[in-house]
């Protein structure tokens, strides 16, 4: 079995209750989600997406979930989403032009070629189509998250690959303390532990102040970077 494939079979295994006992994705994209638009009768792509929780949240009924997870397959197919075996990194196994809008979220830092996915999802989508994209800012771990994206990074691989930046947002840091407490109590580094103290602390601050934070300097005080992007004509 491929190293990749081998890596994510058991990926999402368990996920759905842990992310609802956490409130995942309320705590992350609640306030994100009324400018997240999907026309019921666009045909959707999302890509990595794992068990279909995000779209779920996001009330989509209807799309095809494309991922290496064949724990995340299954559930997805048992919530009623069409299921789509492969790579990200690969050639995507799906007609081109066939899709009015994309998901790529949480995706792009597990990837060592995101550009070649960003073009995939541009040649899968048709003319005007749309891509959300949910991009941590954090550190790479070396195991799952190979890399670390940048806003500038982001934004100039969207337009390497032919898309039009429609707009920006922001999930503020610090909006998740169970990982703060939980990196705090488990970390080996007594730097680290000090940064995380200080970011607990932070954790604090009214959503606002940490969402103003977060548009003034956001490779500093961004959890994640919200982007739509459009697919640009030929």
């Amino acid at each position: 079995m491929p190293e990749t494939e081998q890596l994510y079979k058991d990926y999402w295994t368990n996920q759905t209750v842990v992310r609802e006992n956490r409130a995942y994705y309320e705590r992350l994209y609640a306030r994100i989600k009324p400018k997240i638009f999907v026309d019921p009768a666009w045909t959707i792509l999302d890509v990595a997406g794992g068990n279909g929780q995000l779209l779920r949240f996001l009330g989509v009924k209807s799309a095809d979930v494309l991922d290496i997870s064949e724990s995340g397959l299954q559930e997805a197919s048992d919530s009623g989403f069409k299921a789509v075996f492969g790579n990200v990194e690969r050639r995507f196994p799906v007609p081109e032009e066939t899709y009015n809008a994309a998901f790529c979220f949480e995706v792009l830092e597990h990837l060592h070629f995101p550009n070649k996915t960003l073009a995939e999802i541009n040649n899968s989508l048709k003319i005007g189509g749309v891509l959300y994209v949910g991009q941590p800012n954090m550190r790479a771990d070396g195991v799952h998250h190979v890399r670390r994206y940048r806003l500038r990074e982001l934004l100039d691989d969207l337009k390497k690959t032919g898309f039009s930046i429609d707009w920006v947002d922001y999930v503020p840091a610090y909006s998740m303390r169970d990982s703060i407490l939980s990196d705090i109590q488990k970390n080996p580094s007594w730097a680290r532990r000090l940064v995380q103290c200080v970011n607990w602390s932070l954790s604090f601050l009214p959503w606002g102040v940490r969402y103003r934070m977060a548009r003034v300097v956001p490779d500093r005080f961004a959890l994640l970077f919200i982007v739509k992007a459009s697919k640009k004509g030929k």
